[in-house]
């Protein structure tokens, strides 16, 4: 196809279409009508010699050649309304917005108090807002601009259109009441072993993320208990001789709620690596590359730039 033969402004069309899946939905985000919108996707497909679209119960989903387009048309657009029509700026004194950051609740425990007390300090108009996506819904929420940032332990979090930016890596401690029958700060294999144990576990999964891991070197945990939010360990550590293993991080935010101690358990843990994820389509976004900087600023420990995620095979 001839560029010259193409109307341009049929692509905003067409990144709509594939945004929306919906002729109205795109339409009304287009401030046209519905029937122009229609007319556009008709020349579209004459265009392009492909139906692109294919009506659905539930809206029109778009054919596997419309699919293969999504991300260079995202790319190309947004590269205009960035680079070409308009560089827009960000002052984080004088921003008036919200960010939402996708992470577990590990993440908040983590991560939130250092970011809240630096954009109370110089942000002050920035809201921030958390949510815990599906991992198969993160990379929409985050092309749809619905997230900015994900932060944390997503190793299934991959793709050709999403960055991802090395923040840390964390081992594992064990934590019991102070008080409890181990004494110092040592756990032998055979104290491990002998324990009651408690895990906590992602919502919809019934084991931890280092059950497996522990089951391979020979040990497996009497486990009385499986909750799915880290807040309710301090409280079940104080009335109970429970173990609980988790990433060092959370070991030590908790040790700030209770009268717990930290445990080094007897086992050898492969290191879990702690990333920021961001969309391709905001890269070059000003307030994005602020958040991520900010992010960086507090957590990263090397000097590692960021790079595109490769894509598994």
């Amino acid at each position: 196809m001839d560029i010259t033969e193409l109307d341009l402004n049929l692509l905003i069309v067409f990144d709509a279409l594939l945004r929306t899946h919906s002729v109205s939905a795109a339409a009304r985000q287009l401030g046209t009508s519905q029937p122009a919108t229609s007319f556009a996707l008709n020349r579209l497909r004459k265009s392009f010699d492909d139906p692109l679209f294919i009506r659905t119960p539930r809206g029109i989903h778009p054919t596997p050649y419309a699919e293969s387009l999504a991300v260079p048309l995202a790319n190309v657009l947004e590269t205009i309304r960035s680079d070409i029509l308009h560089r827009s700026s960000f002052d984080p004194k004088t921003a008036q917005r919200s960010i939402t950051l996708n992470m577990h609740d590990v993440g908040e425990l983590v991560f939130l108090t250092p970011i809240l007390k630096r954009i109370m300090s110089v942000a002050p108009g920035i809201e921030i807002r958390t949510v815990n996506r599906e991992i198969a819904e993160i990379e929409p929420a985050l092309r749809a601009g619905e997230v900015d940032l994900v932060i944390g332990h997503f190793p299934e979090l991959h793709g050709a259109t999403l960055f991802q930016q090395r923040l840390f890596s964390h081992s594992f401690v064990s934590i019991v009441r102070k008080g409890h029958p181990i004494a110092g700060h040592e756990m032998t294999r055979r104290q491990f072993l002998d324990g009651d144990h408690g895990i906590v576990h992602a919502t919809g999964q019934t084991r931890d993320v280092l059950s497996a891991e522990l089951e391979a070197q020979g040990l497996t945990r009497r486990i009385v208990l499986s909750i799915q939010h880290y807040l309710a360990v301090p409280m079940i550590l104080a009335e109970s001789d429970l173990i609980f293993t988790v990433p060092y991080a959370i070991g030590e935010q908790l040790a700030k709620l209770g009268e717990i101690k930290l445990l080094n358990p007897p086992f050898k843990e492969k290191r879990r690596v702690v990333k920021q994820y961001w969309h391709t389509r905001f890269h070059q976004d000003p307030a994005n590359k602020w958040m991520r900087g900010v992010v960086a600023e507090l957590f990263v420990q090397s000097n590692k730039r960021p790079r595109p995620v490769k894509r598994q095979s």
